[in-house]
């Protein structure tokens, strides 16, 4: 249950910094603010392909 939480902390966190790119008029900030982004996004993908592997797992 805790890798919900883990989740949508990321998402989270990833959304509001798309938030932050869009509000800032400075080209490097928008650039740090979506590779930031970017970084939270691509641990999600890794967490759910984490999961995806251990229900694997659990199957064979």
């Amino acid at each position: 249950m805790r890798r919900i939480s883990d989740k949508a902390y990321y998402e989270r966190r990833a959304r509001t910094e798309i938030r932050k790119a869009n509000m800032t008029s400075d080209p490097s900030a928008k650039r740090v603010h979506l590779a930031l982004a970017a970084n939270y996004l691509n641990h999600v993908r890794s967490m759910e392909a984490d999961a995806e592997q251990g229900g694997d797992l659990e199957m064979a």
